[in-house]
């Protein structure tokens, strides 16, 4: 298990420093080639219902970005040369309106992608700068690849060197925990933790998630293991709110336990850590 290709997103343009920097830590220490990924999107065409139809074309996005590509281009090359990073930049067209249909080709063939959360505020100043509000969540669900996703605010350095890891014994938290692997040979420390064991398992064991963690040791990965009840909080702010207790610099969890219907309509572990957010958070599907 290695990274040796990693996709970086870079048509949140207002976001593009601190992920371009972390793409570039991320490579230098995993010896990775780093592909910036740049989605010059199509013209929008809407309906236009009157006395004949016709349509109407919105091409905001399109010419910003392409406005733009230049300075982009130029900080990716420049912070990857800085550090030493094998690099490639990919500024590519697409017939579709969306940034993330630009994005899946690419990111099927990568080790690990990168993207950033969806700001919460949207610069009404710079209306264009912003890609479609499901991004992030389709690059983790459609992608196939583990997605680190970086906060939309906050400086993050050197991530990796204490993880927590969310498990729960399902499908999507083993394969983030394996996906998680290679941030975990060097880390500082990593902490299995199970919130509301309780609830999951249909026998009570004496410590849950100790099997996990003595997975890893073959790995040779040093894990605690850590059983939380939420009390008053949600599985997701628990999750946040132990990260947050134990420093932790990433936080490792699978995605969409629940249809994506479900987890749109009644919240859940993801949208919660999506939403709240505070340190880089490696997701898998």
């Amino acid at each position: 298990m290695a990274i040796k290709t990693i996709l970086v997103a870079l048509n949140e343009v207002g976001l593009n420093d601190q992920i371009i920097t972390i793409s570039a830590e991320l490579g230098r220490r995993f010896d990775a080639h780093v592909i910036g990924l740049y989605v010059i999107p199509a013209a929008e065409v809407y309906p236009v219902i009157g006395e004949s139809l016709s349509t109407q074309v919105y091409a905001g996005h399109r010419e910003y970005y392409i406005n733009h590509s230049s300075k982009v281009k130029e900080t990716f090359e420049g912070e990857m040369e800085r550090q030493g990073v094998k690099n490639e930049w990919r500024m590519i067209d697409v017939r579709s309106s969306l940034v993330a249909d630009g994005l899946m080709p690419h990111a099927f063939q990568v080790d690990l992608v990168i993207v950033p959360q969806k700001p919460e505020k949207v610069d009404l100043e710079d209306e264009h700068s912003n890609v479609e509000n499901d991004f992030t969540e389709r690059a983790i669900m459609e992608s196939g690849r583990p997605v680190l996703v970086v906060p939309a605010s906050g400086k993050f350095s050197n991530i990796g060197q204490k993880i927590l890891v969310g498990w729960n014994a399902t499908r999507e938290s083993a394969r983030s925990t394996f996906d998680a692997i290679p941030f975990m040979r060097d880390a500082e420390s990593v902490t299995i933790t199970w919130v509301n064991p309780q609830e999951d398992l249909p026998e009570k064991e004496n410590l849950p998630g100790t099997e996990m963690a003595t997975s890893l040791a073959r790995h040779n990965i040093k894990a605690t293991v850590k059983t939380v009840t939420a009390n008053d909080l949600s599985v997701g702010e628990a999750l946040l709110s132990n990260a947050r207790i134990a420093d932790a610099d990433l936080l490792v969890v699978g995605t969409y336990g629940h249809s994506r219907l479900r987890e749109f309509v009644l919240g859940g572990v993801t949208r919660t850590i999506l939403d709240k957010m505070t340190i880089p958070v490696l997701m898998s599907y």
